[in-house]
């Protein structure tokens, strides 16, 4: 949330600025609104389910994905710890459920 949050703040901040490309802006911006997004709907599944459900993480890997093919040098690297993160705890709960 917080990297996502940071994230939409600056690209509003280098829009308003006008010394960026739009293209930067636009960046920036929609990984923030999409990353609080995701963000807000993780926490509230881990909280639920005690897990992050696969077709959030695959939507996650997905703009993940789409934002390093476009723009490889960007905050989308960050996405990558999310998503190993909460692989790994859906890993962990599919086997508790499995052995159960």
């Amino acid at each position: 949330m917080f990297i996502a949050s940071v994230h939409t703040v600056m690209g509003i901040a280098l829009l308003a600025a006008g010394d960026q490309d739009t293209e930067l802006s636009f960046w920036f911006t929609l990984f923030g609104v999409v990353g609080v997004g995701l963000g807000l709907a993780m926490i509230d599944l881990e909280r639920a389910r005690g897990f992050v459900p696969a077709p959030v993480l695959g939507t996650l890997a997905l703009v993940t994905a789409c934002g390093l093919i476009y723009q490889p040098l960007s905050g989308f690297v960050t996405l990558l710890v999310p998503v190993g993160v909460g692989a790994l705890g859906w890993w962990r709960a599919r086997n508790a459920l499995v052995a159960a």
